[in-house]
């Protein structure tokens, strides 16, 4: 029997980038693998207070499969490692030393609002997937 793995996506449901970004990995993760959950929300506020993190911290991407929790550049790795399909080329950037690739994200972070707008709110109705979407 196949043990089902539990994979969600935690990201900042203001930030247009985040959404943007959201908005691909629907479209990419064809097997629907993947579940999304805003940092704002119910869970992603749970799963804040849980690590111990800023419950207004929104500046990493967290990716949670089963118990393990993963931030920044290695969640975006790893997201994209539960992809697979043709979008595991960009896995040749995990070559880099995590620090290195930590810090370009923690760069593209700070200065998300400013270059890619920052949103009213979190509308996850727009992507009309019933069951990948948690509160």
């Amino acid at each position: 029997m196949k043990e089902e793995i539990d994979k969600v996506v935690y990201f900042d449901g203001i930030c247009g980038l985040c959404d943007w970004s959201v908005n691909l990995l629907v479209k990419m993760d064809t097997q629907k693998n993947l579940k999304f959950s805003s940092l704002q929300g119910k869970s992603g506020q749970i799963l804040l207070s849980n690590l111990k993190i800023d419950l207004n911290e929104f500046d990493t991407v967290l990716f949670k499969v089963n118990d393990q929790v993963y931030t920044k550049s290695t969640a975006v790795f790893k997201i994209i490692e539960s992809i697979g399909g043709f979008y595991k080329i960009f896995l040749f950037f995990n070559i880099l030393p995590t620090k290195f690739n930590d810090w370009v994200y923690s760069k593209v972070a700070k200065y998300r609002y400013k270059y890619f707008g920052k949103l009213d709110k979190c509308d996850i109705s727009k992507f009309n997937i019933p069951g990948q979407f948690i509160d």
